[in-house]
């Protein structure tokens, strides 16, 4: 009898881990378009841009409160959504070329985590014109911050990082066949274009279209090619365990 019965437990701890393949397909389709939509439309309505002399930047923020707030917020959702985009991408590509997915992914995730150790000035803004500091000292503090080392090197990291992660992950998505290569083109040249629209010839439509535009249009090819995929395709399969004792 205690033999029948250590039988039975033994049988029914040999169970299949629960597949969540399908969740995890579904929840990466969703955050590689979310991080570079949020992205897109935050560049779409900020109320200064990137050249604008730092006085007026804080002015123009100070302004516009409610649409300053909005950025703030909403990067508490974008911004996970744009590191964890780039890891499932990098995830998706690896089987058809691992060492750019590898070294396009880490590159990207790096340099994506630069906006976090670097000044935001948008914060600052908000935390100190809220707090009842006037224009000439939020400008103070802020030109203080962003001409220290440590934000030069992040913003170094940062610039470098990005750009040319997104064009090893554009020829890695082409080489593996994840999209058509007119898209992995899109990705690649999408944030040269956006370096240009910031620093080189200013230009917000130019961001919104070519720049974030062009990252978010190929962001969502990738996740109708994920949508697509069968579970087998996208990882192999749960296996099963023993639990119970011998």
């Amino acid at each position: 009898m205690t033999r029948m019965n250590e039988v039975r437990a033994e049988s029914s701890s040999l169970a299949a881990a629960r597949d969540m393949r399908t969740f995890w397909r579904i929840a990466a389709a969703l955050v590689i378009t979310l991080g570079p939509l949020g992205i897109l439309v935050i560049r779409a309505i900020m109320p200064y841009w990137t050249t604008d002399a730092p006085a007026s930047v804080v002015a123009q923020s100070l302004a516009h409160g409610s649409t300053l707030d909005f950025m703030v917020w909403s990067g508490l959702f974008f911004a996970p959504a744009l590191l964890f985009g780039v890891v499932a991408i990098a995830y998706v590509a690896r089987r058809g070329s691992p060492a750019l997915a590898t070294i396009g992914g880490a590159l990207t995730f790096v340099g994506w985590s630069m906006g976090a150790t670097t000044v935001n000035m948008d914060y600052l803004v908000s935390q100190l014109g809220a707090s009842g500091f006037g224009q000439p000292s939020i400008t103070a503090i802020g030109v203080a911050l962003q001409d220290s080392t440590f934000a030069a090197v992040g913003g170094i990291i940062w610039l470098i990082g990005h750009i040319g992660g997104m064009v090893l992950i554009g020829i890695a998505l082409g080489r593996a066949g994840i999209i058509k290569w007119w898209a992995a083109i899109a990705l690649m040249v999408s944030q040269p274009f956006h370096f240009i629209a910031a620093v080189v010839i200013p230009s917000r439509l130019l961001d919104v279209t070519l720049g974030w535009g062009l990252t978010t249009v190929a962001s969502f090819m990738v996740s109708l090619a994920v949508l697509r995929m069968g579970n087998g395709e996208w990882d192999l399969p749960p296996s099963k365990r023993v639990t119970g004792r011998r």
